[in-house]
């Protein structure tokens, strides 16, 4: 079952990897700290939901930092849940803006090899293995760094857009559905 992907995920991550999981809402806080701080929420995230935060794990030494490349830049988030016939994973970028959209869709194809890895490490340390669908999502707090006057609602519609072989779900807003961010959204 995927609860038992889950307890292996957290037998293998490191504690401050294993983000707070959906209160009994199904509401879950994602953030980013730094510069500009970004806090999004996602609703109906369901309760055997994992939330992975990669913000202080994503520097892979062994990786080249090259002018113009930067392949140890990797998404924010991993949401991992249970789908249709074994689990679906949601890779998340966040930024405060969509200023620099093509940076966070360059982050997040750079991902899955991370998300991937983890799967497979379960995968050896189970001796068994499932079958996963990734999707891949975007969100910014605002359009642009000036003020913007979009009214609050309560799930914001995502568009999707195509960068390179990966399509993902756009959006700008505070607040987003857990299902719209996913495969079958």
């Amino acid at each position: 079952s995927v609860g038992e992907l889950k307890g292996c995920l957290q037998t293998i991550l490191r504690e401050r990897a294993v983000a707070a999981g959906p209160n009994d809402e199904g509401l879950v806080t994602l953030s980013e700290r730094g510069r500009s701080s970004v806090h999004v929420q996602v609703s109906h995230v369901p309760n055997t939901s994992m939330i992975i935060s990669l913000q202080r794990e994503s520097q892979y030494s062994i990786l080249r930092e090259a002018q113009g490349k930067s392949w140890r830049r990797i998404c924010d988030y991993l949401l991992v849940d249970e789908g249709a016939d074994g689990c679906e994973v949601v890779m998340v970028e966040l930024k405060k803006t969509l200023q620099k959209r093509s940076e966070g869709l360059e982050q997040l194809r750079r991902s899955l090899p991370v998300a991937k890895y983890l799967l497979t490490v379960c995968e050896v340390e189970l001796q068994r293995s499932w079958p996963c669908q990734f999707s891949y999502a975007l969100i910014a707090e605002k359009r642009t760094n000036r003020l913007d006057k979009q009214p609050t609602r309560p799930s914001v519609p995502l568009s999707t857009v195509e960068h390179e072989d990966i399509k993902v779900a756009v959006g700008v807003g505070k607040r987003f559905d857990f299902g719209a961010l996913t495969a079958r959204g």
